[in-house]
């Protein structure tokens, strides 16, 4: 067995990390520092998992965090991937236990925190041998050790220089990748294309539109949406040509649209659900009161469907980074709007739907199409006062508030505030339905 060691005062973790990835080694290095100790597994070169003994660093914590394992299943798996002959990991992969993505998301986690840890290290020790447990060798995980010295570095760069500057280093990048195109969305169903092309011929029907829906999820979708209280259509909708006629061609597109945004983050579907349900329910709302107003109601639709749409784009950008909980949350909801609206500025989006994006927390900043924002904002500020399935319920504005700002803004458009009250009272259905909707 081929050992080296040394103190980390003389070589640094990164220059530990880089030498085992140019010279292909296979084995484990070990770091200690005031009774902390690391260990870092290679094959080839590559780092295949990290051990560490600090709370954030655990291994098997996040193994039943991100599955359905308890420790006593975790011990049981462990026993028998040991008696296979197999690397844990590798067995619970193949078993479907856990899929390759998450352990993959976990173990860069804990290597990164790993390496910005020792990089604190005022002192400490290292060890290398060429020696590796079986049960950690040949394992289905690799971690590129380049990409990670180099995030490692940027990242504790950055953390000396204040959370400040982290966060508007990480907004700029955000801004910038969106107006470069440098992001990985998802691409338009072939179904929303289709739809598209047959709203733009003058001469399709509402059948040959309908005939492109041959999702069975999403036509029960959009019966169900359909049929839910909130529409109080006097019989009940059997069939996608009363449905489209009840919803409208526009909206019909946008259903679509957030069927396909639902699955857009696997790593954060539960938050990004969230947002899209709050999302359908502003967007039910506004359609209300704008056919109340005899308002653009698609439009008041599509506009409430799209205004947070800065989050679920966020959600996504934002899991690379290490953020603790509440500023990841502080980071969005500073955030969303500008993000959003150069997201939809980047897709061509329509003034009217831009400026909904970018000022439905302030519409009072709006220029081009006013009235639809404060809309907006209404329908916003309803949505939010009912207590959400997925989140923490907290309630964002209170009844009376959306009750004196429909009073003082709509007025003169006759809107009737029972309406408003009616609306409001049935927000925990219409959570339920998104919730339904979504999956």
């Amino acid at each position: 067995m081929q050992t080296m060691h040394g103190y980390l005062s003389f070589i640094s973790i990164l220059d530990l990390i880089q030498w085992a990835d140019n010279s292909r080694r296979t084995g484990t290095l070990a770091l200690s520092c005031n009774g902390i100790q690391k260990k870092f597994f290679f094959q080839d070169g590559k780092i295949i998992l990290v051990d560490s003994g600090l709370n954030n660093e655990l291994f098997d914590d996040f193994l039943m965090l991100e599955s359905d394992l308890s420790p006593q299943d975790l011990q049981e798996k462990k026993t028998i991937a040991d008696k296979l002959g197999l690397p844990l990991i590798g067995y619970l992969v193949s078993e479907n236990i856990i899929s390759k993505e998450i352990i993959n998301k976990t173990i860069r986690h804990i290597s990164l925190s790993a390496v910005m840890d020792i990089l604190k290290w005022q002192s400490g020790k290292f060890e290398f041998n060429s020696d590796i447990p079986s049960s950690v060798l040949h394992g289905p995980i690799t971690i590129n050790s380049s990409m990670l010295l180099m995030e490692s570095v940027n990242k504790f760069d950055e953390s000396r220089k204040g959370s400040t500057t982290d966060i508007n280093f990480i907004t700029n990048k955000l801004r910038n990748d969106i107006i470069t195109g440098n992001i990985d969305l998802p691409a338009i169903p072939d179904i929303i294309q289709q739809i598209q092309k047959k709203i733009e011929d003058p001469n399709a029907s509402i059948e040959k539109i309908v005939d492109c829906i041959t999702d069975q999820i999403i036509a029960a979708k959009i019966l169900r949406i359909c049929n839910s209280p909130y529409y109080k259509t006097a019989t009940k909708i059997s069939t996608l040509k009363e449905a489209v006629i009840l919803i409208g061609l526009k909206s019909l597109v946008s259903i679509v649209a957030v069927h396909a945004l639902s699955s857009f983050s696997p790593k954060n579907t539960g938050e990004v659900r969230t947002v899209l349900s709050h999302s359908l329910v502003c967007a039910m709302i506004a359609r209300q009161i704008a056919r109340d107003l005899s308002s653009d109601y698609e439009l008041a639709f599509i506009c409430g469907l799209l205004h947070d749409i800065g989050k679920t784009v966020m959600l996504d950008m934002l899991d690379e980074y290490m953020l603790p909980t509440k500023l990841r949350a502080k980071v969005v909801e500073e955030n969303h709007t500008e993000i959003g609206y150069l997201l939809a500025k980047k897709w061509n989006f329509g003034e009217d739907i831009l400026e909904c994006i970018n000022y439905h927390h302030s519409p009072d900043k709006a220029t081009t199409n006013r009235s639809m924002v404060e809309l907006i904002y209404l329908a916003n500020s309803m949505a939010h006062t009912s207590d959400q399935p997925g989140t923490n319920g907290e309630i964002f504005l209170s009844m009376a508030q959306c009750n004196r700002y429909s009073e003082s803004n709509f007025k003169n458009n006759e809107i009737q505030q029972e309406s408003i009250n009616e609306q409001i009272g049935q927000v925990k259905n219409m959570y339920k339905d998104a919730w339904d909707f979504l999956g």
